[in-house]
């Protein structure tokens, strides 16, 4: 027996689907509205959950991942009347198990539901990955789980991986934990940087070459292909391979069997490959721009990485996190950061993402030198100047914030706003300190009775 929740504004469907699921032998629930469906999956160990996208208060298909995200985690079937490919897309790429119009037959539910849970059960009885060693990544936002948890499962595996996402959201990084995590670990990580690969140097450069195959070959050459045999091949920003080197490539992933320039024998590589791209290859792909079977064969498991923008609550965590390294590379002691200096790193929207991060606490340590605390006057001037004129700018007045569940002309209360920012910097500095109270003081600048009483004001262990 399993326990399914359905989510849909229709009670004439809620009702004809917890017949049908109780014809089966399962328990069913259902909710009207978004937010009656997710305060039950919170509470509730599902299995599954019926998603409506049509919903009162919300996108169905902006609730998936949120609901994928609770402890049972349970399989979300969506049913809709206004089905769409972009939709359905949409669905899968957020977790779903399926995508179905309404109507639709009994038949076809009920086999999705026995599927369903067979995957449940099969998955509760098979040994799943470790836990994935770090390797810097950091981040425990709601929007970066979902790639930690599909980065250890590509660590589990050999298929091949696609990263996505902006310049600058850690997608080598992503690329290298998977291979250091998975079996291939001893092996070499090769870089292939797809933007200095022309179609006149590709042979030598990824297949290597002979002695003596052309003037100036004095010595044999490995190609980046062979050196990644039993490891990993990492092609940074694929899309910028021309045509004729994507139609190489995919012979080679397809047959694993090379010849470099100058021999008479093929060679063959085991290697796994893993890919990083910023632009949309299935767009690229439509204007013959990217080859369609290549993009297939990437496509084992894919990862979009959201932009540092979208996961504020992890924008702390990598400042201390870049603080401790950029000390120990410096020689210098450890520093604390104050207040109004996360202010602003929590604030700025970081176009160049992790990376333009990690530069500005690289300028931020060297700035500061042996000063024992950084301030907003560490760092980059472009960065202090752009707050500075934000706050000055007519309209900044009329900040709109998030509601709370009574209106008050789009404003929270001051107390409740200052309460969670406090809140998450002392958890962030408990974190950075591995729950040392004596450094968590230093850093944040508070006494030792002070510092308990907030830990208890707001349930901290």
């Amino acid at each position: 027996m399993a326990d399914i929740l359905i989510v849909d504004d229709d009670r004439l469907i809620c009702d004809i689907l917890v017949k049908m699921m109780g014809h089966l032998g399962h328990e069913s629930r259902f909710a009207l509205t978004g937010k009656e469906g997710l305060e039950l999956v919170k509470n509730g160990g599902f299995d599954i959950v019926f998603l409506d996208v049509k919903l009162p208060d919300a996108n169905g298909l902006d609730l998936i991942k949120t609901i994928k995200a609770t402890p049972s985690s349970p399989e979300v079937i969506i049913i809709t009347g206004d089905s769409s490919p972009d939709g359905a897309e949409m669905a899968i790429n957020s977790g779903a198990w399926n995508y179905l119009g309404k109507p639709f037959l009994r038949q076809e539910l009920n086999l999705q539901v026995s599927r369903a849970l067979q995957f449940r059960k099969e998955k509760g009885n098979v040994s799943t990955p470790g836990i994935l060693k770090r390797n810097g990544l950091i981040g425990e936002s709601k929007e970066i789980q979902p790639c930690l948890e599909l980065a250890s499962a590509a660590a589990y595996s050999d298929t091949p991986v696609l990263i996505s996402g902006e310049p600058g959201t850690g997608k080598g990084l992503f690329a290298k934990t998977i291979h250091l995590n998975s079996g291939r670990s001893e092996k070499n990580f090769v870089v292939v940087d797809s933007c200095t690969v022309t179609e006149a140097i590709f042979q030598g450069m990824l297949f290597g070459h002979k002695k003596g195959d052309r003037p100036g070959a004095g010595e044999n050459k490995t190609g980046l292909i062979k050196r990644a045999d039993q490891g990993t091949l990492f092609l940074d920003q694929i899309s910028e391979l021309p045509l004729p080197v994507q139609r190489s490539l995919l012979r080679v992933m397809e047959s694993r069997a090379f010849t470099p320039a100058g021999a008479k024998t093929e060679e063959t590589s085991n290697f796994r490959v893993i890919a990083s791209t910023t632009k949309d290859l299935e767009t690229l792909s439509g204007k013959r721009k990217f080859h369609k079977h290549l993009l297939s064969r990437l496509r084992g498991i894919c990862i979009h990485l959201p932009p540092l923008r979208r996961i504020q609550g992890d924008i702390i965590k990598m400042a201390l996190y870049y603080l401790d390294q950029y000390c120990m590379k410096y020689k210098i002691d450890p520093k604390g950061i104050s207040p109004e200096c996360l202010d602003i790193l929590t604030a700025y929207k970081w176009p160049g993402n992790i990376a333009e991060l990690a530069e500005a606490m690289d300028k931020a340590v060297a700035s500061a030198k042996k000063e024992p605390t950084l301030y907003s006057v560490h760092l980059p001037s472009y960065i202090r100047t752009r707050e500075i004129k934000k706050s000055l700018m007519p309209d900044s007045k009329s900040k709109t914030y998030p509601l709370d569940d009574d209106d008050r002309g789009n404003f929270p209360l001051l107390s409740h706003v200052l309460e969670t920012t406090e809140k998450d910097y002392l958890n962030a500095v408990l974190s950075h300190t591995g729950q040392n109270l004596k450094e968590a003081c230093r850093i944040s600048g508070i006494s030792r009775s002070r510092m308990y009483s907030k830990l208890k004001k707001y349930m901290l262990n």
